[in-house]
């Protein structure tokens, strides 16, 4: 009796995800259902602003690299790392993290930043009831940092890949739990909706079917949109509201012909 009750609700749970109107509450732990979208590879943007006035200005390529590797215990990690170059050359920034495949749970997160002629690091670990500094990463200014949270929460630095193993469609929403590492705000939950479809031009021109997610953070009102492929699920574009009033565009740039790295390996997660 009580496996054919757990058949009935699970088949509730699934014809509710089919319809789509549901609300989604993600947790850090489980496979997620379309992990397999995050595939080996390298994916570029150019990240610009348009003022109130029309004007455009470019800010900034960011560049991300996933990877599928051994860990230093002899169990598979995937480990992703970004570079944000500023266009005008005064600024790099480097992250490198490590998480669980198939589940997205992270594990570690080293950000470097050039800028003025100094280098700073940040180091974190990540564990289901604490995100604590890493004392054995060299020169880590948040060594001794700590912050307990109720729950897992994911990186937020990665929301762009944790939204494309997401099982996305029309009108649902998913409340996700984030936490941007080393800012001292508490780690929360967002929602993420998907408002529906569009099409815009991709990198080559084409035009391509996508998902239109929104997200308010909190402000009651739409501060940022991403379009994500259908086919893929990886992100084309995404606009958000700045401060001033202005829109910063991310859009995504023809592949090249050889990957980069994005940096230096960081500290592998312990296990």
């Amino acid at each position: 009796m009580k496996k054919h009750v757990i058949a009935i609700v699970a088949a509730g749970l699934l014809l509710a995800a089919q319809a789509g109107a549901a609300v989604v509450h993600v947790e850090v732990g489980p496979k997620l259902a379309r992990s397999s979208l995050l595939v080996p590879g390298a994916h570029r943007y150019l990240r610009y602003i348009v003022k109130p006035d029309g004007s455009r200005r470019a800010f900034e390529i960011w560049s991300r690299v996933l990877k599928f590797e051994t860990g230093p215990d002899g169990t598979p990690a995937m480990h992703i790392q970004q570079r944000w170059d500023r266009a005008d050359g005064s600024r790099v920034l480097v992250q490198d993290s490590w998480f669980e495949p198939g589940t997205f749970r992270p594990l570690t997160h080293v950000r470097r930043l050039e800028q003025d002629g100094k280098t700073a690091v940040w180091g974190f670990r990540f564990a289901d009831k604490h995100i604590s500094g890493m004392p054995e990463l060299a020169a880590n200014e948040r060594a001794g940092f700590d912050m307990p949270q109720g729950e897992a929460h994911y990186n937020f630095e990665y929301d762009m890949e944790l939204l494309q193993a997401l099982p996305l469609a029309a009108g649902r929403t998913f409340d996700i739990p984030f936490y941007d590492a080393g800012i001292d705000k508490q780690p929360d939950r967002y929602d993420f909706t998907v408002a529906g479809s569009a099409r815009l031009k991709g990198p080559d021109g084409k035009d391509v079917d996508c998902w239109l997610v929104t997200a308010d953070y909190k402000t009651g009102k739409v501060v940022s949109r991403f379009w994500f492929s259908k086919k893929s699920q990886v992100l084309i574009r995404e606009e958000a509201i700045t401060k001033d009033g202005a829109i910063s565009i991310k859009t995504l740039l023809p592949p090249e012909a050889a990957d980069e790295e994005a940096g230096p390996s960081a500290v592998p997660p312990a296990r």
